[in-house]
């Protein structure tokens, strides 16, 4: 019987080479690009200047056999650390995927489109004229100057996107309007160019075959295939990727199992592209765009990702690319002129076409400088078709050399160039407005928070905490977290659902959703069965929360030690928020506000926390869907209050609601002072307290009223201001200052807690 060979693995001293070159390139390109960045330049001009040092045209001139050493020039090594390269290359595709907001393409249209329009068009013209009038020694081989000129026309009309955002954001004007028009004509103009370039690859590709019937058969069908894959990919691929990040977060949780699928689905995608006749970069490109708009793939996951991405791989590609050029053979006058050409042309119609597309768009002419300043850098994408042509066969290393050339060179004048435009350029009255308004709502205190948890047993107060907390976040980019506490399974560790559960409760699921249809509509209320599963649970206090994109993460985790060590441990890892819901303190046996270890939580818990009692259900633990009309919000105008102000906004803005801002003026007692008190001026305090709140609630598009009224218990007339205009819900803002056996909101907190006869949301944020 034949017996398969067996493949010898790398030798030891393959291996040897190929950390020494991965160790240099890294070093060096890491090095380089932070000296880059201290002198005001992008980190990609110090990571291709890496690849320069260390390749032919200095270390390999310098010291010749020692390079030749190193980086043998033989196909074996080279392809080692090729792939890595190329495995850096998708990687950072993914990463341009996530800067690719299409939602701001959207917004900014027609001034984008225009820009991008001429940026592409006016380029792409005359790129590939010069293609046709460049010396044939140029080309990579014979009969290719139609591809060739192609190829050369896309990498004239492309910008770098990454390169235009780093510049922009290093000088605080990427969310100026010449900013966001100019980052969405770059997003344009990359996913046009990648197309372009996907379909002139594809060319390329069948064109070898010297049948130019057959080449122009096989790019119709590349072409048709590639339409196919991005109408796929923008329907269904869109809810299949939001579909598998939700149950690989649900399922697994953690940024391992979530960076793990993304370059699973990066790989398979790209090996399908590369299959169909296009670059698997495109592949690439296309799950980073749809991933980056998955909430569940939250910010922090990305920035890891990005992180690993920027700071290892792709400084290895960009060096790797560097290490291609051989700047010696610039020194031949022709190689060096034609270098001079290709930078002129590419400039000049980048340049111009950004110019005369934002001059049709009614931008002005410094902020049409400005604009073509920015569409002319090339950095990064550009080394990527340049790359790509090479290993395609299009282009010479002689012209490699050129286009990484003027890559480096519109890279390294486009910082100052917008700085000297834009510091040019006026704000415009609305401009200035939302610029204002941003910075006002990046400062909020929602702002800050992007991960919320909401510890459970199904306990009515929880399940009206869920409903309100569904009116905060369900406008926003806040991702959250129900977990269910399970007491009663005796089971060691932490675990999440699993599959086999899921099925066991889809029947129910979908019975008590269509319980919930009707409930909805006989305003039946809902009550919650004492023996419903963890599943059962977590499912309907994700109905409650009915978030707008979709369900919340739901875990499960089995109590080892105490609920409120397990709620702490899961607290601290990255939450913004957590949600409780209060114990009743009629009904709770240690007499405590929330319960002996809801308490603790309270105390010592690393993050705010939004406390909700119920106040209106029966003894039976019944729920309804709450009708929120009218919130009052008591404010006493500090830090705390004016978070629990945005709360009480942002349900109101949800609901439609009224919120009433109500200041209590105490007067002093009569034994501490000797003169009649004057209140005039505490009054005029309390007013402009609750303008100040005011003005907050009109900007998040709320009806306000306000209320100022003197009284020595504050809290009483706090509650009989509720059932005075019938209030739905009170949301009060304290600190805790923790005492030797519980949290102590304080007495009138506790009071209105205790008393209201309506549900009370206090958040505690100091």
């Amino acid at each position: 019987m034949h017996q398969p060979a067996v493949i010898e693995p790398l030798t030891e001293h393959a291996l040897l080479i190929l950390f020494v070159q991965l160790f240099l390139l890294l070093l060096t390109a890491r090095g380089l690009g932070e000296i880059a960045q201290q002198v005001t330049l992008p980190a990609v001009v110090g990571e291709l200047l890496a690849g320069i040092v260390l390749g032919p045209s200095f270390f390999g001139a310098l010291a010749p056999n020692l390079f030749t050493m190193i980086f043998p020039q033989l196909a074996g090594p080279y392809h080692l650390i090729e792939v890595v390269s190329w495995f850096g290359l998708l990687m950072l595709l993914v990463v341009t995927g996530f800067e690719t907001d299409l939602e701001l393409i959207a917004s900014r249209a027609r001034s984008a489109v225009l820009v991008s329009a001429a940026g592409i068009v006016i380029p792409f013209v005359t790129g590939f004229g010069l293609g046709y009038v460049l010396p044939a020694t140029f080309l990579a081989a014979d009969g290719q100057r139609f591809v060739f000129s192609l190829f050369i026309a896309v990498a004239m009309s492309i910008s770098a996107i990454p390169v235009i955002a780093k510049v922009l954001l290093d000088i605080g004007a990427i969310h100026r309007d010449i900013g966001q028009i100019t980052i969405a004509a770059g997003m344009i103009d990359d996913t046009i160019g990648w197309i372009l370039l996907s379909i002139v690859a594809a060319l390329a590709k069948a064109g070898t075959a010297g049948n130019a019937v057959a080449a122009l058969g096989a790019t119709g069908e590349t072409i048709l295939w590639l339409f196919v894959f991005l109408l796929l990919a923008f329907t269904l691929g869109r809810r299949l990727a939001e579909s598998v990040i939700r149950w690989v977060d649900s399922a697994i949780g953690g940024q391992a199992g979530k960076i793990t699928t993304l370059m699973v689905l990066a790989l398979g995608v790209g090996s399908i592209t590369q299959y169909i006749g296009v670059e698997a970069v495109l592949g690439a490109f296309v799950v980073g765009l749809l991933i980056g708009q998955v909430n569940r793939f939250d910010q922090s996951t990305r920035n890891t990702f990005e992180t690993m991405t920027l700071s290892v791989f792709a400084p290895i590609f960009f060096a790797m690319a560097g290490l291609r050029v051989d700047l010696t053979t610039l020194t031949d006058p022709v190689l060096f002129g034609a270098g001079l050409i290709v930078l002129g042309v590419a400039t000049v119609g980048k340049f111009g076409g950004a110019f005369i597309g934002a001059r049709a768009a009614g931008l002005s002419r410094w902020e049409g400088i400005a604009m073509g300043a920015g569409m002319n850098a090339r950095g990064a994408i550009e080394i990527i078709v340049a790359t790509i042509g090479l290993s395609i066969g299009v282009l010479s290393i002689q012209m490699y050399s050129i286009i990484v050339m003027v890559a480096l060179v519109t890279s390294l004048t486009a910082p100052p160039l917008l700085r000297k435009t834009l510091a040019k350029t006026d704000l415009s009255a609305a401009e200035s407005e939302r610029l204002e308004r941003r910075t006002s709502e990046q400062r909020r205190f929602l702002g800050t928070i992007d991960r919320v948890l909401l510890p459970t047993r199904c306990g009515v107060n929880s399940l009206i905490a869920a409903q309100l907390l569904g009116h905060v976040v369900r406008e926003r980019d806040i991702d959250v977290t129900c977990l269910y506490v399970d007491r009663d399974r005796a089971v060691n560790g932490e675990r999440d659902r699993t599959l086999r559960q899921r099925a066991m409760n889809a029947l129910s699921t979908v019975k008590r959703r269509l319980r919930r249809m009707d409930r909805r509509r006989d305003s039946i209320p809902y009550e919650l069965q004492e023996n419903d599963s963890a599943s059962d649970c977590l499912q309907t206090i994700d109905e409650q929360l009915a978030l707008s994109d979709g369900p919340a993460r739901l875990m499960t985790r089995t109590v080892t030690t105490s609920v409120s060590d397990l709620v702490l441990s899961e607290a601290e890892d990255r939450y913004d928020l957590l949600v409780l819901g209060m114990s009743n303190p009629a009904q709770a046996a240690d007499r405590s506000l929330l319960g002996g270890e809801l308490d603790r939580i309270l105390r010592v818990t690393p993050c705010p926390i939004l406390a909700v009692s119920s106040n209106t259900v029966s003894n039976d633990g019944s729920v309804a869907d709450l009708s929120v009309r009218r919130i009052l919000l008591p404010t006493i105008g500090t830090q705390y209050s004016r978070h629990a102000a945005e709360v009480a906004f942002a349900i109101g803005a949800d609901r439609n609601a009224v919120v009433e801002i109500m200041h209590v003026v105490t007067p002093p007692q009569p034994e501490e002072t000797l003169i009649e008190p004057n209140l005039s001026e505490a009054v005029d305090i309390g007013e402009a307290i609750v303008d100040r709140e005011a003005k907050l609630g009109q900007q998040m598009g709320v009806e306000v009223l306000t209320h100022v009224s003197v009284g020595d218990r504050p809290e009483r007339d706090i509650l009989t201001r509720a059932t005075k205009t019938e209030t739905d819900v009170i949301v009060m803002g304290c600190e805790i200052r923790p005492t030797s056996r519980r949290a102590f909101l304080g007495p009138r907190v506790e009071h209105v807690i205790e008393n209201a006869s309506c549900p009370v949301a206090v958040v505690s944020s100091v």
